[in-house]
């Protein structure tokens, strides 16, 4: 990279013979050169001129250099002009105060002329590489504050939504794709009416079907072979905070029914138990799933759904609010710094349009694992383009979806086989990649439970232990 010619410089000194010398020089360099006497003087130059590089001297009369670079950063912020500090002095109490100020180079008069060129060459090199970057994080904003991030309209009316639900205990259904932070939405909600009670999100996927109103309700001793003593579930233990079941659509249906009676009652036995205990929290349901199609298929009750949704919230795709990727690129490199120790300073403005371009199927979820990637081996604290080179690799070499898809596809099968074959092979291939959960199983193949169970048995298939 070459250094910005024509490059605006204000040089600092009250030894106006050095300043004068030192003007001539980086002018025959091509550079557009003022001069001040103090550090007063200076403050009215950068505000008036709007230098892109200072060449200040400490020790000066009326304001000091380390009190006009103060000022300047108290005033300009990040968009100081960079600094190189000069001195007549080896003043180590100086240097350190000067780089906690942000100067970029410190150097001890006299300067030979080549290293002021060097150092002034190099400063612009950085001018001219910050000016490529899309955004610097401020070391004093490394904490990040809220965890749902966008301005698109469609994020705005979540934030809405959320707003509403101050003061109540409605029960929530959040839907969107894998990824979009439907937990961290919860999470929100949960912060706006019961902060400081209990979160508990609960997959419903991961728990088995015959275990997952025991998990919920508890049990008492002697309810079930193995039930030893008796369990409080996770209704007593969220008290009065949110209880979140996401992956709700792949629930069997006798369980919904109970799920119906909590709701509409607040109230619930444990497995075995004859005390009956009240619930006085909020349910919040997540689902990637399209609960009215499940309704209409009979594999989800109805009343339940009504119960569930009366307040929707609904995630967009990130490629639906493309936008916000900017944002959400901040905050997750601020993120990753405060959970990794990491340093990452900035990213480039040609990473962020390259991210842009991504299709980003994993959504929200999918972008802040390629940032926290991307920062493990950072150069120079800074996200380049070719950072992110690994998304070209994991997306394949960049052909259609649909044929990669349809390749992986056929390739269970190996040759040309009857359609029975192709379904059992299926079911098999669901079954395995599921863990045999049968209810999340019949959901993706789009079938009743009683006929998964047929098909398992017509086909012979054996969970591999």
């Amino acid at each position: 990279m070459t250094a910005k010619k024509n490059g605006k410089i204000l040089i600092v000194d009250d030894d106006l013979s050095i300043s004068r010398s030192y003007q001539k020089y980086l002018e025959s360099e091509g550079y557009l050169v003022q001069v001040a006497e103090n550090g007063e003087e200076g403050i009215k130059k950068v505000e008036f001129d709007r230098p892109d590089l200072i060449l200040l001297d400490i020790n000066m009369p009326v304001k000091s250099g380390l009190e006009m670079l103060e000022e300047l950063r108290k005033k300009m912020g990040q968009f100081t002009p960079l600094t190189i500090m000069l001195t007549a002095y080896g003043d180590l109490d100086g240097a350190i105060k000067a780089t906690n100020l942000g100067a970029y180079d410190f150097l001890t008069k006299p300067i030979p002329l080549e290293k002021l060129r060097l150092s002034v060459k190099r400063g612009f090199e950085k001018i001219s590489f910050s000016e490529q970057v899309a955004y610097i994080l401020d070391e004093e904003d490394t904490p990040f504050k809220s965890s749902i991030i966008g301005r698109h309209p469609s994020m705005i009316e979540v934030y809405k939504t959320i707003g509403a639900l101050q003061g109540n205990k409605a029960t929530v259904l959040i839907t969107g794709e894998s990824g979009t932070g439907k937990e961290v939405v919860a999470r929100a909600i949960h912060d706006t009416a019961a902060k400081g009670s209990p979160f508990i999100p609960i997959n419903c996927a991961a728990i088995p079907e015959n275990l997952i109103e025991s998990e919920l309700t508890g049990y008492v001793k002697g309810a079930f072979t193995g039930a030893n003593t008796d369990r409080d579930g996770k209704l007593e233990a969220v008290k009065d905070g949110t209880l979140l079941l996401d992956e709700i659509s792949v629930t069997p249906l006798e369980f919904q029914a109970k799920l119906l009676r909590i709701i509409q009652e607040k109230e619930y036995f444990p497995v075995g138990g004859s005390n009956k205990k009240i619930f006085n929290g909020r349910i919040i349901a997540s689902t990637n799933v399209n609960l009215k199609e499940l309704v209409e298929c009979g594999r989800f009750r109805e009343d339940l759904f009504y119960r569930l949704n009366v307040v929707s919230i609904e995630l967009p795709p990130l490629r639906d609010h493309i936008s916000d990727l900017d944002l959400l690129v901040l905050y997750f490199m601020k993120k990753v710094n405060s959970n990794m120790n990491s340093s990452v300073k900035s990213i480039t403005k040609e990473a962020v349009d390259y991210l842009k371009t991504h299709r980003w199927p994993g959504n929200v979820r999918e972008l802040e694992n390629a940032i926290t990637k991307a920062s493990i081996n950072v150069k120079d604290r800074v996200l380049t383009r070719d950072s992110f080179n690994f998304l070209e690799r994991e997306s394949g070499s960049g052909k259609d979806d649909s044929d990669q898809r349809s390749k992986s596809f056929f390739d269970l099968f190996g040759e040309l086989v009857s359609l029975k074959d192709i379904e059992k092979k299926y079911i098999e291939h669901v079954l395995a990649n599921t863990g045999w959960h049968k209810g999340k199983t019949s959901v993706i193949l789009g079938i009743t439970r009683p006929t998964l169970d047929k098909r398992i048995e017509e086909f012979g298939l054996t969970k591999d232990e």
